[in-house]
């Protein structure tokens, strides 16, 4: 990959992060969460709950303001969908308080909602193999890679949006990712 798209603010969020991705990688394999599709409803359930409480966060934030197709780019009405397709027809979404947070804590939460898109095409082959497909269970994994189609353009917004605060950027990055974490612990048991 090259320097260039590495430098900056990308790359900072990146180093911060490392462990914490790297971690949450590991739970996924440990905890074989595409390994069934009882496993495959618990991930689906706990990235339910995280996706709502980030996403929700980033609306309260304005984040349409800095991400004008923001609406297209949300994956709980497709996690939604996909929780239904497995069975789960009375599926509500968490509550969640609607906080708004500072631009350097939006970015760094955008960097980890939009950033699981890049590994959301390993995720979507992994739940072929389950029988799911962008149409029937897996549909947030299908929108996720769609996504992607516009990852430098969410890269450019994170890169180039002026903030004061870089290590607010990173923590809400690293607490973006224990959002998952906890809520993969909780649904698995507290196995990791």
């Amino acid at each position: 990959m090259p320097a260039k798209l590495l430098s900056g603010r990308r790359s900072r969020l990146k180093s911060a992060t490392e462990s914490h991705h790297r971690r949450l990688d590991g739970l996924n394999k440990e905890l074989a969460m595409f390994g069934s599709i009882s496993s495959y409803e618990k991930y689906l359930t706990a990235t339910l709950a995280s996706r709502v409480e980030l996403e929700a966060i980033l609306e309260a934030s304005q984040i349409d303001a800095l991400v004008p197709n923001w609406t297209r780019r949300k994956i709980v009405p497709q996690l939604l969908e996909d929780v239904r397709d497995l069975g789960g027809n009375n599926v509500m979404s968490p509550a969640v308080v609607n906080a708004s947070v500072s631009m350097p804590a939006i970015l760094g939460t955008l960097y980890v909602v939009e950033g699981s898109g890049l590994g959301a095409g390993i995720l979507i082959n992994r739940a072929a193999k389950l029988g799911l497909s962008g149409s029937l269970g897996a549909r947030h994994l299908a929108q996720q890679v769609y996504n992607l189609r516009s990852w430098r353009t969410i890269l450019n917004i994170i890169e180039t949006t002026w903030i004061d605060d870089e290590d607010c950027c990173n923590q809400a990055a690293i607490a973006a990712f224990g959002v998952f974490e906890s809520n993969y612990q909780r649904l698995f048991g507290n196995a990791g």
